[in-house]
């Protein structure tokens, strides 16, 4: 089975990620591989050759599909030290 990866914004502008079961092994595999070396990776359609191919099909005719993204992982000792405003809420 292909991975099918879909990111859209809903009419009423809610995010939803929709995925099968390949889909699923695969962004579950990169989130995993995150590391303080690689700390990111890149969402695109399949003919940009990134890391993650994502679909550019809509489920519904009303969504707006998200085409590129980036995921970081984003340790709490660098965000205390670069971005501590969002610690900020944390006790």
């Amino acid at each position: 089975m292909k991975p099918r990866i879909t990111l859209s914004l809903t009419a009423d502008g809610q995010f939803e990620m929709s995925l099968n079961e390949a889909g699923r092994d695969e962004l579950i595999d990169l989130l995993q591989s995150l590391d303080r070396d690689k700390e990111h990776f890149h969402l695109a359609p399949a003919n940009c050759n990134m890391d993650c191919a994502i679909s550019e099909i809509p489920y519904r005719s009303t969504d707006s599909v998200v085409s590129y993204g980036k995921v970081f992982l984003r340790p709490d000792d660098w965000d205390r030290e670069h971005f501590p405003h969002v610690l900020s809420e944390e006790a």
